[in-house]
């Protein structure tokens, strides 16, 4: 799929892998729709789905467009929920060419981790803005289902001699969770997918995740729940979600 085009297709798309697959699957497609390329940080570190580094074909790096064959790529630092989600942290660093001069390599070697050399373009905008997109979908993904799970979670739990969820305080939290969850997903197809409301799909799935671990109680801080899966997209989200400072985000 070319950046850009058809993007609220491509965000329904990984919306509903995540529901239905998790995250890894999700963000795999992601991927895929941003025609293997990805978004990294300042210092090229970048989140992927277990051994799908190998098959990129390029990077993006502080607005820019790196191709493939103009980077090395490395094992970033270990995280193990990112680990338990089927992900690997990897370290992108430019390759410096060979016709620079030996004084300057190494200088230039540490530059090219920072500063890439590609100048931005539109591939790398529509790209950039894309994956912003793409990223809320897939964290609306997670909502939803971690949603049902916490519905679950409190229907199996009982408050003296009544199930937790018969409870008004907790049918409230409960009503409270879906009307974010629904929310997201109202902004994310009613604005077209535009990429500039990107911003205000991840604010209010911020409030969502907040609300959704506070239903599971103390399981919700656990390392082997499934609700792991909202820390590490506010992990990987940081990778994903541009700030609107960033070059090559700003409206042309």
């Amino acid at each position: 799929m070319d950046p850009g085009a058809e993007p609220l297709t491509a965000a329904l798309d990984v919306l509903r892998t995540a529901r239905e697959s998790g995250f890894s699957a999700a963000l795999a497609d992601a991927v895929r729709h941003l025609d293997f390329t990805a978004p990294c940080s300042g210092r090229g570190f970048c989140v992927l789905p277990g051994g799908m580094a190998p098959r990129m074909r390029g990077w993006l790096m502080a607005g820019r467009a790196v191709p493939g064959e103009r980077v090395t790529v490395r094992p970033g630092p270990r995280h193990e929920l990112a680990q338990r989600e089927g992900l690997e942290v990897v370290q992108v660093v430019q390759v410096v060419p060979r016709d620079v001069p030996d004084a300057t390599a190494t200088a230039t070697t540490a530059a090219a981790t920072v500063t890439p050399a590609a100048e931005p373009g539109p591939g790398a905008r529509d790209r950039l803005a894309l994956a912003g997109t793409l990223f809320g979908a897939l964290r609306a993904g997670l909502a939803e289902a971690l949603l049902e799970r916490a519905v679950a979670h409190v229907a199996g739990r009982r408050s003296g001699d009544r199930p937790l969820i018969e409870r008004q305080l907790v049918r409230a939290k409960i009503a409270d969770c879906t009307a974010a969850v629904r929310a997201c997903e109202l902004l994310l197809t009613t604005s077209g997918a535009d990429p500039y409301a990107a911003h205000e799909l991840h604010r209010r799935l911020d409030a969502a995740d907040e609300a959704l671990t506070n239903l599971f109680g103390g399981a919700g801080y656990l390392a082997g729940h499934p609700v792991r899966a909202l820390y590490v997209s506010a992990y990987v989200g940081s990778l994903w979600r541009p700030s609107q400072r960033d070059p090559g985000w700003e409206r042309s």
